[in-house]
């Protein structure tokens, strides 16, 4: 995979099990951003899940409280951002920060790749996307905005805000429902998942049909990794 995929102004949707290897893999893509100087903000829902991108110089670390008011403009002011919640952090009252965070990065319509982890909880079900995450889905690349959704739960994810993203990483799936429901964006991902090791990942481009397989041993990471 060259680098410049990876900077292609595009939506995408890394998903895998737990313990696949896919945090791992986004903070080696977040890397990559990092090295080329494009700007990010990570919606993280653990507390180590991707502390260790704060090795990098510059990332603003952000703890996300219980009825915490913030200036989000002040935040955006910081190329690199990492949020993260405190333990006393419910799902509900993060995801609805979060949300508010999105809409502002919309609104302010700077350059920003928004990397939004466990993205299936934005939604109310498959079919039923969040309104902040389908309006930047849809109007966001225009604005130099792109979403990166990461996701454990693929059945759950928002099938309109997956048929936003021009590129799709998986890892191999060993749930065989999970395995059929990707097979209505990917066709013979049976065969292609068959053949996956563990922390390897497939590299989807839905546009042309084309893929590639990213071997685990070639993901390597500078920062330490503590999820």
């Amino acid at each position: 995979m060259s680098d410049l995929d990876v900077l292609e102004n595009v939506h995408r949707l890394i998903a895998a099990s737990t313990g696949a290897g896919k945090s791992y893999f986004v903070g080696w893509l977040v890397e990559k951003l990092y090295a080329e100087k494009k700007p990010f903000i990570i919606l993280d829902t653990k507390t180590k899940n991707h502390i260790g991108l704060i090795g990098l110089k510059g990332v603003k670390l952000l703890k996300i409280k219980p009825g915490a008011r913030y200036d989000w403009q002040k935040l955006l002011e910081y190329p690199y951002i990492l949020c993260i919640p405190t333990l006393r952090t419910r799902t509900a009252d993060l995801i609805e920060q979060y949300t508010a965070l999105i809409d502002e990065i919309y609104n302010t319509g700077n350059e920003r790749i928004i990397i939004v982890e466990e993205a299936h909880n934005y939604s109310k079900n498959a079919y039923v996307p969040s309104p902040v995450l389908e309006l930047v889905a849809r109007e966001g690349r225009g604005r130099r905005i792109c979403l990166w959704f990461v996701s454990q739960r693929i059945q759950e994810f928002s099938k309109l805000l997956w048929s936003q993203c021009y590129v799709t990483y998986l890892f191999k799936m060993l749930i065989p429902q999970d395995v059929k429901y990707v097979e209505q964006f990917i066709p013979d991902f049976t065969e292609i998942n068959r053949k996956l090791q563990k922390y390897d990942a497939l590299e989807y481009q839905h546009l042309s049909g084309e893929y590639q397989v990213i071997p685990g041993s070639n993901v390597n990471r500078s920062t330490k990794h503590y999820g």
